[in-house]
């Protein structure tokens, strides 16, 4: 198992490629802004309107943009749980135990409330390229800081789901990224070597993660800075999913 894939003008000959969910398979900026609404508004149900300004600037965002290095960018769920507990504490004062209940609501009630289809639209050239991947006989898979539960959703959004070979989630190791954890559970699963592995994905901890486990780090460019941003990190840079070619062996 293995072909000659080009990211761009790089060619490598690998056995896998890992990607990333958002960002790099779906719009990220539309995602963000769908999510944060339900949370937000399930934040000021339990909290108070008054507050909704607070709210926006733990997750960084602002009336124009999203940090694409902030909370709702980058952090894992758990993560973005527990610092909303935070903001709850330093605005309501109410004891640690109630405001992490209070957050777990939040996001519990913003999940009910989401409708996938709404929330993820796939970027151009997805769910092709896990067609040409498959046939040219190279394993595929996710490695994302969302869950696993609505990664399998998205995944049959796409209607992938007997393309991939792993779905590697917070759940399922120690330390999420920017740690090799992700890279080095999917490894074991396939028997094959991180340098074998080419991660693809739109953010510095994914480029991070690559890097530290051995792997091939891919950054898509995905708005204005971003190649800035992914650059020092990055063993190549890709500008959609439509730059990966590939050779069969």
């Amino acid at each position: 198992m293995g072909a000659t894939v080009w990211f761009g003008e790089k060619e490598t000959t690998i056995k896998c490629v890992a990607f990333d969910k958002d960002g790099t398979l779906f719009d990220a900026f539309g995602f963000w802004l769908y999510i944060d609404n339900l949370r937000k508004e399930a934040f000021a149900s339990q909290v108070g309107e008054q507050y909704k300004e607070a709210w926006s600037r733990l997750m960084g965002i602002t009336d124009t943009a999203v940090d694409h290095q902030g909370v709702l960018a980058v952090a894992t769920t758990n993560e973005e749980i527990i610092m909303t507990a935070g903001l709850i504490y330093q605005l309501k004062a109410w004891p640690w135990v109630k405001c992490k209940q209070a957050a777990e609501e939040i996001f519990q009630t913003a999940d009910k409330q989401m409708e996938i289809a709404q929330a993820f639209k796939k970027v151009e050239g997805v769910p092709d390229i896990f067609h040409k991947l498959t046939k040219a006989g190279i394993y595929t898979g996710i490695l994302t800081s969302d869950s696993y539960a609505r990664t399998e959703k998205c995944m049959e959004l796409l209607e992938v789901q007997r393309l991939l070979d792993f779905i590697v989630t917070p759940e399922k190791v120690k330390n999420g990224k920017p740690a090799p954890d992700m890279v080095h559970t999917a490894c074991q699963q396939l028997n094959i070597q991180p340098h074998e592995m080419a991660v693809i994905g739109d953010s510095v901890v994914d480029m991070k993660m690559a890097k530290q486990a051995g792997s091939l780090a891919v950054g898509i460019i995905t708005y204005e800075g971003s190649e800035e941003v992914l650059a020092p990190e990055a063993d190549v840079l890709i500008t959609s999913i439509n730059q990966i070619r590939i050779d069969p062996l």
